[in-house]
């Protein structure tokens, strides 16, 4: 392709406008995804937020329509029941304050139902040997809870299959958490969700959870760059093969 204006002469090679082509539209395509990416990061915040304006939900007596459970996710939730502290869950790699732990998961059977929930109650550390398990909290007797539903954690890609230690008659350490997994560890039948215990709600472990923002504008962050990138190529591209008829550029 050859175009002449003036003095100027634009003449890319082939090879360059198809490189420059496929680039130019894989940053762009990029950008537009990071888009998308923010505006449902903001539905999903719309979404947790409306979930929190609404009443609270007593598990020992409101009845929980489970057939969507993304529709009860976030709510907040109280409950009288007691742990069942022999069966102990460790969710092994959780970091806080740059410190190596575990979230620990134990049972909850409500009062006076044969309903169990697993409940997530903070986070503990691991120490300077994994040998030595953490000291865990016991509990007796009927007590209250706070918290909010929520769906099994995700975790990041496994190197290996889910590994799965007993590190005693009351300990079970896991790479990776699932309910279905939990209860054939367990023997125990659980509510399809789990609870995260509150800060304020007492028998629990540290839980300095993240606060639920949108995030958006990480990835409107990310869509400008990627839409610079396109911009600075189809620049280059232009001073790169733009000449003047006498060779100069």
């Amino acid at each position: 392709m050859k175009l002449t204006i003036r003095s100027l002469c634009f003449c890319p090679r082939l090879i360059t406008s198809l490189l420059a082509l496929i680039f130019f539209v894989l940053f762009v395509s990029l950008g537009f995804w990071q888009l998308d990416r923010a505006e449902q990061k903001r539905s999903l915040h719309v979404f947790f937020e409306k979930q929190q304006e609404k009443d609270a939900i007593d598990l020992n007596h409101d009845v929980i329509l489970i057939a969507d459970i993304n529709k009860i996710l976030w709510r907040k939730i109280s409950a009288t029941g007691n742990f069942l502290e022999r069966q102990q869950i460790l969710l092994d790699n959780q970091v806080s304050t740059g410190q190596a732990g575990y979230y620990v998961y134990t049972p909850f059977k409500l009062e006076n139902s044969e309903d169990v929930v697993l409940v997530n109650r903070g986070w503990v550390s691991t120490g300077n040997d994994r040998n030595i398990n953490p000291r865990l909290i016991m509990t007796e007797g009927m007590i209250n809870i706070e918290g909010v539903l929520k769906e099994e954690p995700r975790t990041g890609l496994l190197l290996m299959e889910n590994q799965i230690e007993k590190l005693g008659e009351t300990i079970t350490r896991m790479q990776r958490l699932t309910i279905a997994e939990v209860s054939a560890i367990t023997k125990i039948k659980f509510l399809p969700y789990i609870v995260r215990l509150s800060p304020e709600s007492e028998h629990g472990y540290i839980r300095k959870w993240r606060s639920r923002d949108s995030g958006e504008n990480v990835h409107i962050g990310y869509a400008y760059q990627w839409f610079a990138f396109a911009i600075t190529l189809f620049v280059i591209y232009l001073v790169m093969n733009i000449k003047r008829k006498d060779g100069v550029i």
